[in-house]
């Protein structure tokens, strides 16, 4: 028995210490010019899109400019004419696979959100955006309270004041949101000279509520590429890219911004930018 036992101890040592091993294979990648993808209007020129991944075994994400989406199939609005990039990212088994299909939109004919009406106007050239000195007596840009003020009351700058670092509250500067083609943004001299371009986009449901059920934000607009005139903090050049809207309305905006992660509604510090429409 004393014999049985030391044969077999060995034997089970060996097989405890034996790897397992999953020899399965990970799976490939799909070529591009095998995913099967629609991307088209609804109907001839319309701006209602239909994206729908038809390719077995991929995953979707979908970039159509002003949004994303993981559905396999997916119709969405653009609210802009012309020529529209699509971008499509398969989820493979092994990896991803990226492509693009274009879209022509030639007429509005489904509603899309308001706000990019607001935002850009009905016009190609688009709408153009400058400094509001009438709605706080003359106080275009400044500070007061995150989650506690509407508008601009602590440090105050009207047009043509210095601010931190130099930064003037330029008079000779606008800002013109267009839809022609994309959600485009530009900062510009009164002129006509560019001074940057830019996308911009925006989402309505990233509102901030006071404790006592009172909305502060009523959405979040994002820049790239391109901010607002004097875009940077009141005693900052870093430019922002992102706002809280504390108001919007067709000829009047209002913007905030605070340091990320700072409390909201204990008179933390945040600033605030006053635009109407030209």
């Amino acid at each position: 028995m004393k014999h049985i036992i030391k044969l077999l101890i060995p034997m089970i040592v060996l097989f405890a210490c034996e790897p397992v091993v999953d020899d399965k294979p990970m799976g490939g990648v799909v070529p591009e010019d095998q995913l099967s993808l629609v991307v088209e209007s609804v109907s001839e020129g319309s701006n209602e899109i239909l994206m729908e991944n038809n390719t077995p075994g991929v995953g979707s994400y979908w970039d159509y400019v002003i949004g994303k989406s993981t559905k396999q199939k997916e119709v969405v609005r653009l609210p802009f004419l012309g020529e529209t990039t699509i971008t499509f990212t398969g989820l493979c088994d092994g990896g991803t696979v990226t492509t693009t299909r274009k879209v022509n939109v030639t007429k509005i004919d489904k509603p899309a959100e308001a706000e990019w009406t607001i935002f850009g106007g009905e016009d190609p050239a688009g709408k153009v955006w400058e400094w509001d000195p009438e709605s706080f007596g003359g106080i275009v840009y400044g500070t007061a309270g995150y989650g506690n003020d509407f508008g601009p009351g602590w440090s105050v700058f009207g047009i043509g004041d210095e601010v931190f670092g130099g930064k003037v509250v330029s008079a000779d500067e606008e800002m013109v949101f267009d839809l022609n083609g994309g959600a485009n943004f530009t900062r510009r001299k009164v002129g006509g000279d560019v001074i940057e371009k830019g996308t911009f986009k925006f989402d309505m449901s990233k509102k901030k509520v006071k404790e006592n059920g009172t909305v502060w934000s009523i959405g979040e607009l994002q820049f790239s590429g391109a901010t607002v005139l004097s875009g940077s903090s009141c005693w900052d050049t870093a430019p922002v890219y992102v706002f809280d809207i504390i108001s919007l309305s067709d000829d009047k905006m209002v913007l905030a911004w605070a340091e990320p992660g700072i409390e909201f509604e204990v008179w933390n510090e945040a600033t605030f930018w006053c635009f109407k429409a030209k």
